[in-house]
């Protein structure tokens, strides 16, 4: 009967529409599935049913994570503009209240001086001269990045939630429409406090985009694949990164600046609506009906044969699981194992933070060309995803994570004993950066397979929190005086996540967990 059905669709699949065919091959999925028997269906926990129903890795996983990635820019512009926006300008006094100063120093501050004039710097009207963020306000520049942060360590959170309790793709489109919204709205701030508020909203909106794509991409493809999709979900935060140059390059002001970053958003926004939902997170839910709509698509797209889709298409999950896989935060520390790993995850996280976003602008610091420094550590970035691939897939993630904490401690410990103004000082500051690049992309394949399912995304929610609060003191770390200060802070944090590593366990090839009962066994 099957073959005779198969054989009526082949002939009338010459002329119809690929919408029709999958129509016509769904309804024969149905029909082959209903009359499967009910145990059958049952499938053995160690199998990773999405894998065996649509391949490893095929043409419809490919463009889920083109899709996914490009909501990347969104985030990394808006979390790593500030190099530009807040680049130091020099600033000379130019009238005093009392008597003038023989010499009057640039950038420098003088108690009796009532008007400051700025020098020339990137842009002809710069964020720091319009809000005047100079000498008493000076601590301002910093906290415009550390506001950010904090609506990030909210966001993360929140979108986390929304994602695992409303969906992947939901969560993904809703963030990125924010993220314009408010990008829109920080352009014409009247002044500097409805700035900071509309920045730690953009931080909320921007949360959904850090985290729900990375869990998306990894729940359709095969555990042998999660290394390098892993990393390129990462692949444009240095391509963002290096195109701040153009974007800053060509504005005449910093809201220009912003502007400009702000329309290029919108555009890449409109993409999250192809974005299809997560089979995998479906069929946590229960609804199996939407996850084969979905995986039928995804397996034509594959070009793969749909005569044996029911004998793989089988839920490993019981009825009584699915109802209690609508989890909440509380979840993640519901036994031993789970709150070890959650505790761990954080603190790592937070080293994490500290150095991506500690380095990144110290670096600026060091370098006399910031131009040039900027699209060098973007670019830079870019070999380092596949370098972190290989070292993924070879030796494994704590290991992987072990080695490169160790380098960037040594290299901020190196930078300690350089000159500030001396090349070697970028080098080692740019092999500082490379180290924690890969830690980045390590880290987002690990969480996945820490977690299960229905706390993943809460999991990296959580996780990222502790990103954001090492990202929210960076600047001020950065920033701090005389120049080796900054290098000792990060090394020693560095060391530290060493430490906190080796607490998580190795999870190569392991495929990811979808039963919140199964996770929370001891190991």
């Amino acid at each position: 009967m099957r073959a005779a059905v198969i054989f009526i669709l082949t002939l009338t699949n010459e002329g119809e529409t690929s919408h029709l065919i999958a129509s016509n091959r769904y309804q024969i999925l149905n029909m082959e599935l209903e009359n499967t028997p009910k145990k059958s269906r049952e499938c053995d926990i160690n199998e990773d049913y999405i894998e065996k129903t649509i391949g490893a890795f095929g043409v419809w996983q490919a463009k889920v994570c083109v899709l996914a990635s490009l909501t990347r820019f969104l985030a990394m512009w808006n979390m790593l503009n500030i190099m530009f926006l807040t680049y130091d300008s020099s600033f000379t006094c130019v009238r005093f209240n009392r008597s003038q100063p023989g010499n009057v120093t640039p950038s420098t501050c003088y108690e009796n001086c009532v008007k400051y004039e700025f020098g020339e710097g990137l842009f002809l009207k710069g964020f720091v001269e319009e809000f005047a963020l100079i000498c008493d306000r000076a601590w301002m520049t910093s906290f415009a990045q550390t506001i950010l942060m904090f609506g990030l360590l909210f966001g993360v959170s929140l979108f986390g939630w929304i994602s695992d309790r409303f969906g992947r793709s939901k969560a993904m489109f809703y963030s990125a429409f924010l993220v314009v919204v408010f990008m829109l709205g920080s352009c014409f701030a009247p002044d500097y406090w409805t700035f900071c508020g509309l920045r730690f909203l953009i931080g909320v909106a921007t949360g959904g985009q850090m985290i729900v794509a990375v869990v998306l991409v990894l729940e359709v493809v095969g555990s042998r694949h999660r290394e390098i999709t892993g990393a390129c979900i990462s692949l444009p935060d240095g391509i963002a990164e290096a195109t701040l140059v153009a974007f800053a390059h060509f504005a005449p002001t910093w809201r220009v600046y912003l502007l400009s970053m702000c329309t290029v958003s919108a555009l890449l926004m409109v993409f999250q609506i192809l974005l299809p939902e997560s089979p995998r997170w479906l069929m946590s839910r229960g609804q199996e009906e939407k996850a084969r709509k979905i995986l039928t698509k995804a397996i034509i797209c594959n070009n793969l044969s749909t005569t044996a889709v029911d004998e793989h298409f089988k839920s490993p999950i019981p009825t009584e699981s699915k109802k209690k896989n609508k989890a909440t935060y509380f979840n993640l520390f519901n036994s031993r194992k789970l709150a070890v790993r959650s505790l761990a995850t954080v603190s790592v996280w937070i080293v994490n933070g500290v150095c991506f976003f500690g380095i990144n602008q110290y670096c600026t610091f060091l370098g006399t060309n910031v131009y040039l420094s900027v699209v060098v550590m973007g670019l830079m970035q870019i070999p380092a995803c596949f370098v972190a691939t290989w070292l993924n897939k070879v030796f494994g993630r704590k290991a992987t994570m072990i080695s490169n904490f160790g380098i960037i401690g040594l290299t901020m410990l190196l930078l300690i004993f350089t000159p500030k103004d001396h090349w070697s000082a970028l080098t080692l500051g740019i092999i500082g950066l490379w180290a924690v690049n890969i830690t980045c992309n390590v880290l987002y394949v690990w969480v996945a397979e820490l977690f299960p399912t229905p706390l993943r995304n809460m999991a990296y929610g959580m996780g990222s929190s502790g990103a954001k609060v090492g990202a929210m003191v960076a600047p001020f770390i950065a920033n701090l005086g005389p120049h080796w200060m900054p290098s000792l802070i990060f090394s020693t944090i560095s060391f530290l996540g060493v430490i906190t590593c080796y607490i998580l366990p190795e999870t190569k090839g392991k495929k990811l967990e979808d039963d919140l009962d199964h996770a929370n066994q001891p190991n």
